[in-house]
């Protein structure tokens, strides 16, 4: 799998939950039918552990991370290799885990954590791993957004957000050509419509209630919402 390949699809996974109707229909073509049972098994999982990733330009390395363990696998080639990488350290840290437990004692879920990991063979673990893959990083995060035609369909879509906030534009390939969309929020809700057709929004919204009062933010050229100027 490609990089590009391997990003879109990590954070539409990251992103979406299991109610996302549009996103889960997505993401079961993208994933293999296993991937999609272990990503549907994490969502409902009690300790959500992600996989996080990043390229190190400085290193010229992939890099995943287990949680917040420090454990780490690395790969000069893809983020693929380096989570292959990271899978036998994760089955190393499970297993001293294990033993210091029966020492030491643990916490509940992380017992349950190891309990999961031991019963994984190698692929099943690469799977499990594969379907936590995160890019979020600090303040930077990717959450589900809905995009709005002109003829009113929707289709759910991973974006990044800064501190919570959305892009006040976002430009992508459609039919062969850059269509430039602009985000509106209402409530946590963010949606984005093609630049000139903001009322297909206020359309779909009424769709589901039509007898809502609907507060619309649309947000200058270049600046997150809140910050525009009337």
């Amino acid at each position: 799998m490609d990089d590009n390949a391997f990003f879109e699809r990590s954070i539409l996974a990251s992103a979406a939950g299991s109610d996302d109707e549009d996103a889960v229909r997505q993401l079961r073509a993208l994933f293999s039918a296993d991937e999609f049972a272990v990503w549907q098994a994490s969502r409902a999982a009690p300790l959500r552990v992600a996989v996080a990733v990043e390229h190190d330009d400085e290193g010229d390395r992939y890099v995943a991370e287990w949680g917040e363990f420090g454990i780490q696998g690395a790969s000069p080639q893809s983020y693929d290799a380096a989570v292959d990488d990271l899978a036998p350290h994760v089955r190393a840290w499970a297993a001293d885990l294990r033993d210091a437990t029966a020492r030491l004692g643990t916490t509940a879920e992380l017992g349950a954590l190891v309990t999961e990991l031991d019963g994984l063979g190698d692929d099943e673990l690469r799977t499990y791993l594969l379907v936590r893959v995160s890019f979020d990083r600090g303040a930077l995060t990717f959450g589900l957004a809905e995009f709005v035609e002109e003829d009113g369909s929707t289709t759910q879509r991973a974006v990044p957000f800064a501190d919570g906030r959305p892009p006040a534009e976002m430009d992508l390939p459609v039919d062969g050509r850059m269509k430039t969309y602009q985000s509106s929020t209402r409530g946590d809700r963010v949606a984005f419509s093609p630049v000139g057709s903001g009322p297909s929004i206020i359309a779909t919204l009424r769709q589901e209630d039509p007898t809502g009062d609907f507060d619309f933010e649309f947000p200058a050229h270049d600046l997150p919402p809140g910050d525009g100027k009337s």
